[in-house]
């Protein structure tokens, strides 16, 4: 059990046990005690020795943690006869050194132990930003391993954790995997407390929550989601707390452990959740109702409840002009539908339907394909395998080199393999032109999901024809249909229909003309804001 202190709350306490009973449990060795019970069922002992005998153990072989015995010179004696003393704790590569020597050791040996048992022991004596009080060992043992600063001193029935952390972080820079020409520069670090102060340095209101849980039976991984009180739906926060509380995992590292984990449909191929690391888009989530859920350790941030349409969408799109944005809205949905139907369709054309192929384009393509030893559909599988090999090499290889490699790479086995007569001049443009048309996604999970789907589609297109694609495309639809997540139909605007957030999900209007909310993420307050369709002209506006 942990909880922070309020002012006024320090009181001397009593002693709880009898000596002989004291006497029996010095007896038994710290070993043999947390043997016998677990660490939550140990509260904090009143003689610091005790305590510190138990934490060396618990920390045995670890070696940075570090236990400072405080001697109080002007102490008074206790009614035991003995001057009372006291310890400090923790790790030595995860505290501010800074905050500890000036915070908390110097106004302790100053104060001395008898000003722990007064009233304003948090304005007078520790003046740490943040002082949480322990009662057993578990806690304890969690918030130093959390990079506390844990005190003790005898006669105190619980122990003092001062919360300042000095981890090592990186520092506020622009998203790499989320570039964009025109908006802000800010990215999310692996540092929580960083990412907060990131949304909220956005949302200057109070009307913005944040509820935080420990994650990871052996990580303890700090997890926070945060909402806006006024726009959430309490159905969706009900979910969000179940599953995060269901959550059973041994270590927590990175967010997609954590997605796997709450996410509706596992076994579906298309992701469910948005992941983000740009500080705008978070903010433009909670202020539709949505619930931002921040890990501890990277700079991913999830977002939910998330549509198929988000995953098609970039935060540059509501700051450019919306002619252009809403241009190149259409231009992504279309070139998704050609990343994963573009191999696909020209197998099924030249094996099955030549008839459809006018016929000055159809001898063009007999004439590519003369002395080309393998059908359509080996032909795509050999240029797709070593697109996604070039692909792979250019992300695992260092930046400088990668980006020279893929390109080189596939100019090189692109003309030795058209030289050499094992593939025709067309399905080299077709699989160059679907892999730059994946590129165009902006969600890299969702570009991932047409990139496996492609090769079932063109096995079903060398099978059947574009009978087969149609029967594999209305499968997938619905799939796609059938799919939740967490309560919101995954098809949103469009299946089932909402044509008045069309405006800002599958195209971007002009703002007085995308003034409502997302019907289906929250019911609780539609409209954004009174502007106008057709703002009034000022008096003398027009005339000449």
């Amino acid at each position: 059990m942990k909880r922070v202190i309020e002012m006024g709350e320090f009181k001397k306490p009593k002693r709880a046990k009898v000596m002989n009973e004291i006497e029996q449990e010095q007896e038994q060795t710290a070993e043999d005690l947390l043997e016998s019970k677990p660490l939550e069922q140990i509260e904090i002992d009143p003689i610091t020795a005790v305590n510190v005998e138990r934490l060396k153990t618990v920390f045995k072989d670890v070696d940075v943690f570090v236990h400072h015995s405080l001697t109080f010179p002007n102490a008074r004696e206790g009614q035991d006869g003995r001057v009372p003393e006291g310890a400090v704790f923790f790790l030595d590569d995860l505290v501010n050194e800074d905050i500890l020597d000036q915070h908390v050791i110097h106004p302790l040996l100053e104060m001395g132990p008898e000003s722990f048992f007064g009233q304003h022991v948090e304005d007078q004596v520790i003046t740490a930003k943040k002082i949480v009080q322990v009662d057993n060992l578990k806690a304890a043992v969690e918030m130093v391993t959390s990079g506390s600063t844990l005190v003790h001193v005898d006669g105190m029935t619980h122990a003092l954790a001062i919360v300042a952390p000095g981890f090592p972080t990186r520092s506020v820079s622009e998203p790499e995997a989320e570039p964009l020409v025109r908006g802000p520069r800010e990215g999310f670090t692996e540092k929580l407390q960083d990412n907060t102060a990131l949304i909220r340095k956005r949302l200057r209101t109070p009307e913005l929550k944040s509820e935080v849980v420990k994650l990871g039976r052996r990580s303890q991984t700090t997890v926070c989601f945060m909402y806006m009180r006024e726009l959430v739906e309490e159905d969706v926060l009900k979910t969000v707390r179940e599953r995060l509380k269901n959550v059973d995992i041994d270590i927590l590292l990175e967010s997609a452990q954590l997605e796997e984990l709450i996410e509706d449909s596992v076994y579906s191929p298309f992701p469910q959740i948005v992941s983000t690391e740009r500080p705008d888009k978070v903010v433009s989530a909670l202020s539709e109702g949505r619930v931002a859920i921040i890990i501890d350790g990277t700079p991913f941030v999830l977002i939910v409840p998330s549509v198929f349409y988000d995953f098609l969408q970039a935060s540059e799109d509501f700051y450019q002009r919306f002619y252009f944005s809403t241009a190149i809205r259409i231009l992504r949905t279309m070139t998704f539908l050609v990343a994963l139907l573009g191999p696909s369709f020209y197998i099924a054309i030249t094996t099955f339907h030549q008839e459809l192929i006018p016929t000055p384009l159809l001898l063009t393509v007999i004439s590519a394909r003369a002395g080309v030893p393998f059908p359509a559909l080996i032909e795509a599988l050999i240029m797709e395998i070593s697109f996604e090999v070039l692909r792979e090499a250019g992300v695992r290889l260092p930046r400088p080199v990668g980006s020279a490699v893929s390109i080189v790479g596939a100019l090189v086995i692109g003309q030795a393999a058209v030289e050499a007569g094992i593939i025709s001049q067309a399905m080299v443009i077709v699989v160059a032109f679907t892999g730059i048309a994946s590129f165009t996604v902006p969600a890299f999970n969702l570009s991932m999901a047409t990139r496996l789907l492609r090769f079932p589609m063109m096995i079903i297109a060398a099978g059947l024809g574009l009978f087969g694609m149609a029967i594999a495309l209305v499968a997938l639809g619905i799939h796609m249909c059938s799919i939740r997540t967490f309560g919101v139909p995954y098809m949103s605007p469009i299946a089932p229909m909402h044509v008045r957030t069309w405006g800002s999900e599958i195209f971007v209007l002009p703002y007085p003309l995308r003034k409502w909310r997302q019907e289906y993420i929250q019911k609780k307050d539609l409209k954004r804001s009174d502007v106008p369709s057709n703002p009034p002209q000022q008096e003398g506006d027009g005339q000449s």
